[in-house]
C-alpha cells in the first residue's frame, strides 16, 4: 500500500430505525425557468431529521450511479450509522473531534460526507454503477439516553434498480447496515501514537483488544471520508439495525 493511500474501514452492523417509501413524504415545486425542485420532508420521515431536504441533485447522481432520478422510486431508511468515540467490533472508533471537523478538501464537515454517496449491498462497492441508491442526508446527533453522539443517515434504495432488495428492506428481511469509510491514519487510543499500522507502538504491538495500563487498546480513525453504506445481513456496529418499517 502506498504511503498516502487510505485504508478502507467498515463499520459495525447496525439496524435502521425506520423505513418509508419516499413518494409518501416528498413534494416538488417550480423554481422558474422550467426548473423543478424535488424535496424530501425530512421531519415527516423521521423525528431525527428536522428540515426539508432539497434533493434536486438526484438526477445528476442518477447518471453517475445508474439509478433512478425520480425520488418517488426510493425507499428511505433512517440509520444510526456510526456511534462516536466507541470502538466497533473491528476495534476502530471515530472520535467526535474527527467527524465534526470541517474538511476543506470535501467542503463539508466530515460526517456530512455521507450525503450524495452511494448505497450498496454487502460492501460490493468497487463499481459506482452497481450502486443500489444514494444517501440523501446525514446529521450528528446527541443521544442523551446513552450519553453518546451518533451519525444518522437517510439512505435511499432504488426499487427500479433492485426490487427484491427494496422489498426485503420494507418487510424487515434485511435490516442490517454497515458503512464504509476511507481512513488516512490510525492513532493508538492508549498512547496517542500516530500511523500505528505502518509503525506499531508498544500498545498496538500487543494487538488491538489488549489491555495496556488498565485501558483497552483500539484504533482511532483520522483523515476520514465516508464513501458508502451497505445493506448487510450481519452489521459491524451492533447498534446499526432498523427496528421499524412504515
Amino acid at each position: 500500500m502506498a504511503d498516502n493511500e487510505p485504508t478502507i474501514v467498515h463499520g459495525s452492523v447496525v439496524t435502521a430505525e425506520s423505513s418509508i417509501e419516499a413518494h409518501k413524504k416528498s413534494y416538488q415545486y417550480d423554481k422558474g425557468r422550467g426548473v423543478t425542485a424535488s424535496v424530501l420532508q425530512g421531519k415527516e420521515i423521521s423525528s431525527n431529521f428536522k428540515r426539508d431536504i432539497d434533493v434536486s441533485w438526484l438526477q445528476a447522481a442518477a447518471d453517475t450511479y445508474r439509478i433512478s432520478g425520480d425520488i418517488n422510486d426510493y425507499v428511505i431508511v433512517d440509520i444510526p450509522s456510526v456511534t462516536i468515540d466507541i470502538p466497533n467490533r473491528n476495534l476502530q472508533a471515530f472520535p467526535y473531534e474527527e467527524v465534526s471537523f470541517f474538511d476543506n478538501m470535501q467542503g463539508s464537515l466530515v460526517y456530512q460526507t455521507f450525503t450524495g454517496r452511494p448505497t450498496h449491498v454487502d460492501h460490493q462497492n468497487s463499481d459506482p454503477l452497481e450502486a443500489k441508491g444514494v444517501h440523501f442526508d446525514s446529521t450528528l446527533q446527541f443521544v442523551p439516553a446513552y450519553n453518546v453522539w451518533k451519525i444518522r443517515t437517510l439512505a435511499g434504495f432504488d426499487r427500479t434498480k433492485d426490487q427484491k432488495l427494496v422489498s426485503d428492506i420494507l418487510t424487515g428481511r434485511r435490516n442490517g447496515y454497515s458503512m464504509g469509510a476511507l481512513v488516512q491514519n490510525f492513532v493508538c487510543s492508549n498512547c496517542g501514537e500516530v500511523e500505528v499500522i505502518k509503525k506499531p507502538c508498544r500498545c498496538m504491538a500487543m494487538g488491538k483488544g489488549s489491555i495496556v495500563d488498565g485501558r483497552l487498546v483500539y484504533q482511532l480513525c483520522a483523515g476520514v471520508q465516508f464513501f458508502e453504506q451497505s445493506s448487510v445481513e450481519d452489521p459491524a456496529d451492533p447498534t446499526a439495525v432498523t427496528d421499524s418499517v412504515r
